[in-house]
């Protein structure tokens, strides 16, 4: 089935979802390439002034159309341009959540970093491996 026919049967709250979340990914990708990380940071609201109730199912929604999108995108995103852009889609909604930055030693030689994204016990963007160590969150 092509891209296209399967993208007119998902329902209109999905597609406009979708369609935020390729504008969001885009965004934080440029966002990510001209500025410093700190200003790109400034970008985003504390979690405590969002004060929207986490509706599980807005929430598994934005998940899902970050990671359709993703597959979609023309350009390679890492884990840090997904958490922030579907931190941004939360932040549209007042929802909140927290961004996670942490390291971990591969082969005990190398240092390897990863980016998620929390709402409450959920991952918006998934953690992968409980050995990475949380540094940086907000």
């Amino acid at each position: 089935m092509s891209v296209f026919r399967r993208f007119f049967q998902v329902p209109a709250d999905e597609k406009r979802l979708f369609l935020e979340a390729v504008f969001f990914l885009y965004y934080s990708k440029v966002l990510f390439l001209i500025f410093p990380f700190r200003f790109c940071i400034g970008k985003l609201k504390p979690a405590a002034r969002m004060d929207g109730a986490p509706d599980p199912e807005v929430v598994s929604k934005i998940r899902l159309a970050v990671s359709r999108a993703n597959r979609l995108a023309f350009w390679k995103n890492i884990c840090l341009v997904k958490s922030f852009a579907a931190r941004l889609m939360l932040q549209r909604r007042q929802i909140g959540s927290t961004l996670y930055l942490g390291l971990q030693f591969k082969e005990g030689k190398e240092l390897v970093a990863h980016a998620w994204l929390r709402v409450g016990d959920f991952f918006v963007t998934p953690k992968l491996s409980n050995r990475y160590k949380e540094i940086f969150s907000i």
